[in-house]
């Protein structure tokens, strides 16, 4: 019975709210660029009044993720949201293998490869200059004060936590002690704040998927530890959910969110060409795999809405970023999306987010 009551408990969890539904974005900002579209998505959902934005923070550093994220908020009128970004700890500089930060004052370059790294992210630093505070993401506020204060001020069991990114964030806010903004540690603070954590990450149903491989250890602590339901969007469901060709070929005058799709994905004849080659590496002819985006639907919209969900627990194994799904029907922490709508109709819903633009554009 005990487990029967917690499984309603999570689904309700997760069904829709009457109310606007408080979110904390959480984001790497680093090379891929599904984390542009799930913002603006979240943006959007904003205007219409269907949640609302607490703070958006980066889960990398020492370089311009920070200054997309404001660039981002700029755009759709929110300028005074709270950034930040991890501090002493998880992934540096413009990709997962660096080991130097990325220099806000050097010169742009050219762009390298089909996404060009972290150069999308510093052109939008460079390009839209007005909305910029925090040019290196570590002159940014640390990400634990912003998350503390946030959870302290709220409401219990309020806020939805959608994370895109790595889960360095997370594990250093559980790992906080108390302080002068809440007397309480931050695993006591986010079981008593958070209503549900809905994440995109990890592989089904085993291996290694970037967001919870590239600081491992982080993921390991966070998933063993997590106090409320979490609600997966793992790289299965999001891969053939296309979406982003709409913007990248919508006419009208440039903004930063067009400017990152139309940038990066390949043209029609390119995948016309060669749709196997491109299919393997996540594009399609209605754009790029919609990992982030998904999540953001299922953070704000409900699992009810649009997707059918399994239960269990991912958790890390080995040393080397491996995961893997454990089917629990009964007493498992986690529901991880699957298909209920057609991916196809997903991605036009997530098309007509990105193309929608700001209510209050500044």
């Amino acid at each position: 019975m005990k487990s029967r009551v917690f499984a309603i408990a999570l689904l309700s969890a997760c069904s829709l709210a009457a109310q606007p539904v408080k979110i904390v974005f959480d984001t790497d900002m680093l090379t891929d660029f599904d984390d542009v579209g799930a913002l603006a998505c979240l943006h959007t959902l904003a205007d219409a009044g269907e949640c609302e934005i607490l703070a958006t923070v980066s889960s990398t550093r020492g370089n311009a993720s920070v200054a997309a994220i404001e660039v981002i908020n700029g755009y759709y009128g929110r300028s005074d949201l709270p950034v930040g970004a991890p501090k002493g700890m998880g992934v540096l500089g413009e990709n997962i293998l660096a080991k130097e930060k990325v220099n806000p004052r050097s010169p742009l370059g050219e762009k390298k490869g089909i996404d060009g790294g972290h150069y999308k992210y510093r052109k939008l630093a460079v390009d839209y200059p007005q909305w910029v505070k925090h040019l290196d993401a570590d002159d940014a506020p640390d990400a634990n004060g912003v998350y503390r204060k946030v959870l302290a001020s709220a409401p219990d069991k309020s806020v939805v936590i959608c994370s895109v990114g790595f889960m360095t964030n997370l594990r250093r806010l559980l790992e906080t002690k108390p302080d002068t903004i809440s007397p309480l540690d931050g695993k006591t603070l986010v079981e008593r704040k958070v209503v549900r954590w809905v994440a995109m990450a990890c592989n089904y149903p085993f291996g290694k998927e970037y967001n919870s491989e590239w600081d491992a250890e982080s993921s390991r602590i966070v998933l063993e530890n997590w106090p409320t339901p979490v609600v997966f969007s793992d790289f299965q469901y999001g891969f053939d959910v296309y979406a982003g060709r709409s913007l990248a070929e919508m006419s009208g005058v440039r903004n930063p969110v067009k400017d990152v799709f139309s940038g990066n994905i390949p043209s029609r004849e390119e995948v016309a060409a060669d749709p196997a080659k491109w299919m393997r590496i996540g594009y399609g002819e209605a754009g790029r795999s919609s990992w982030d985006e998904t999540a953001v639907l299922a953070a704000v919209r409900g699992v009810d809405s649009y997707f059918n969900v399994h239960r269990g627990r991912f958790r890390m194994f080995g040393g080397k970023g491996e995961d893997e799904w454990v089917p629990d029907e009964e007493n498992g922490p986690h529901l991880r999306l699957t298909e209920k709508i057609n991916k196809i109709e997903i991605g036009k819903i997530i098309d007509e987010l990105i193309c929608r633009g700001p209510k209050n554009r500044q």
